[in-house]
C-alpha cells in the first residue's frame, strides 16, 4: 500500500528506534536475515550484468553503426568524468573527516551473522561483465537471432527475479544493517559526520549538472536556464517514480523542447536512460571514499582510483532500471577495486536507496543535458543517415 521510498524511511526509522531496546539474539537474527538477501543478490547479479551489458551492444545492429558508437563513446566519457568529479571532491573536501567504527570492529557487543550463503567464484560480476561484451560482439558481427533471443530471456527472467525477490524485500534488507549499527552504537555518529557529505554530493551534483547544460548550450546563460526549466517535469517524475526507465516518455517531451530535434531525442534518450547516471557516479562514489575515509582507511591512489573508474564505466552498462539498481549492479564494484568491507558496500548501498529519488531525478535531468551534447555533435551526421534511410525505402 506504501511507496517504497515511504517503506525505505519506516524500516530506518523502526530500525533507529529498536536498537537501542532489542538485546543480540534478536539483531543477529534480522542482520543474518539481510546478510543472506545480499548474498542472494551477489548469486543473480551477474545474470542481470551478463545479459543487460550484451544486450546493450547486441542493439548496436539495429541503427547506424557510426552514429551508436559516437553516442555510446559520449556515454563512456560522460560517466568518467563524473566519476573523477566525485574523486576530486573527496580528495579536496574530505579531510575534515574523523575515523569511526563502523563496521563493528570495535563495538563491546559486536554483530556476526548466523549464516552465510556460499558466493560462487566460478562466475562472478567481473567474469560476467567480461563474457557479455564478447557475446554482445560476436552475436553484433555474425548477426545471430539465435544468440540475440537467448540473452533477451536471460535478461527478462533475470530481471523478473530481481523485481520480484530483491526489489520488494529492499526494506528489510535496510533494516537489518541499520539496525546493526544503531546496536552496535555507530548510526548516531554516522548520520552526524554524513550530512556535511550529503550537502557536497548535492552540491556537486548541481554544479556539474549546470556545467552540462552550459555546454549543450554553448555557454549562453539564458538557453541554459531555459533548457534546466524545461526539464523540471522530467526531473519531478524521476524524484516521484525512482526509475530513470519509468521516466523516459516525460524526459523525451522535455529534450525535445530544447533540441526540437524528435529523430535525435528518439534515439538519444531511450538509449542513455540507464547508462547515463550523474547521480549515481557522484553520488556513490563520493559516499563509498566517505565510507573509507571514516572507517580510517586512506583514500585511495589515482592508479587505484583508475581501477574502479573503469570497472564502473562498463558495468554502467547493464544497468537494470529498477529502484536502487544503479547501486545494486555496482555493489561488486566498490567492494573490489575501492576496497569497502561487506558490512561498508551494504551500508553505502542503504545509504543510496534512502537517496534514491533525489539521485534518480539528478539523472534524469542529466540526460537532457546528455541530450543537448549529441545533438551538438551528431545532428549533421544523424541527418545523412537519416536521408540515406530514406533512400533505401
Amino acid at each position: 500500500m506504501l511507496s517504497l521510498p515511504v517503506r525505505l524511511i519506516i524500516a530506518v526509522g523502526l530500525a533507529f528506534v529498536l536498537s537501542s531496546h532489542l538485546n543480540h539474539t534478536p539483531v543477529t537474527y534480522f542482520y543474518s536475515i539481510s546478510v543472506v538477501l545480499k548474498d542472494l543478490l551477489m548469486l543473480l547479479l551477474p545474470f542481470v550484468v551478463f545479459s543487460y551489458l550484451s544486450s546493450a551492444i547486441l542493439s548496436l545492429q539495429k541503427q547506424a553503426l557510426t552514429l551508436v558508437l559516437g553516442v555510446f563513446g559520449l556515454v563512456i566519457v560522460a560517466n568518467m568524468v563524473n566519476v573523477f568529479v566525485a574523486y576530486g571532491a573527496a580528495q579536496s573536501m574530505l579531510g575534515f573527516l574523523k575515523p569511526i567504527c563502523l563496521d563493528g570492529s570495535c563495538a563491546f557487543d559486536k554483530i556476526t551473522p548466523f549464516w552465510r550463503l556460499p558466493n560462487p567464484s566460478f562466475f562472478s560480476s567481473d567474469k560476467a561483465m567480461i563474457l557479455g561484451v564478447i557475446t554482445g560482439i560476436i552475436g553484433s558481427l555474425v548477426k545471430s537471432e539465435a544468440t540475440f533471443n537467448v540473452v533477451n530471456l536471460i535478461k527478462k527472467w533475470s530481471t523478473k527475479a530481481l523485481n520480484i525477490t530483491f526489489i520488494p524485500l529492499l526494506p528489510i534488507y535496510v533494516f537489518g544493517f541499520v539496525l546493526k549499527i544503531g546496536f552496535e552504537g555507530s548510526l548516531v555518529t554516522l548520520a552526524t559526520a554524513y550530512a556535511p557529505v550529503f550537502l557536497l554530493c548535492f552540491l556537486t551534483i548541481q554544479a556539474y549538472l549546470l556545467f552540462g547544460f552550459l555546454v549543450g548550450c554553448n555557454g549562453n546563460l539564458k538557453a541554459t536556464f531555459l533548457a534546466i526549466k524545461n526539464m523540471f517535469p522530467a526531473w519531478l517524475t524521476g524524484f516521484s517514480t525512482m526509475s530513470s526507465a519509468a521516466t523516459v516518455p516525460i524526459t523525451l517531451k522535455c529534450v525535445e523542447k530544447n533540441i526540437n530535434n524528435s529523430a535525435m531525442t528518439n534515439f538519444v534518450v531511450p538509449a542513455t536512460a540507464n547508462i547515463h547516471m550523474v547521480g549515481d557516479g557522484i553520488n556513490i562514489t563520493l559516499t563509498s571514499l566517505t565510507l573509507l575515509v571514516m572507517s580510517g582507511h586512506p583514500m585511495p591512489s589515482f592508479t587505484m582510483f583508475l581501477g574502479y573508474v573503469g570497472a564502473y564505466v562498463f558495468t554502467k552498462f547493464s544497468g537494470s532500471g529498477v529502484p536502487g539498481g544503479g547501486m545494486i549492479i555496482l555493489l561488486p564494484v566498490v567492494e573490489k577495486h575501492l576496497g569497502l568491507s561487506s558490512e561498508l558496500c551494504s551500508l553505502v548501498a542503504t545509504l543510496y536507496i534512502l537517496q534514491d529519488s533525489l539521485m534518480t531525478a539528478s539523472n534524469v535531468t542529466g540526460n537532457g543535458a546528455l541530450a543537448l551534447i549529441a545533438n551538438k555533435l551528431f545532428a549533421k551526421k544523424f541527418a545523412c543517415v537519416k536521408t540515406i534511410n530514406l533512400a533505401k525505402n
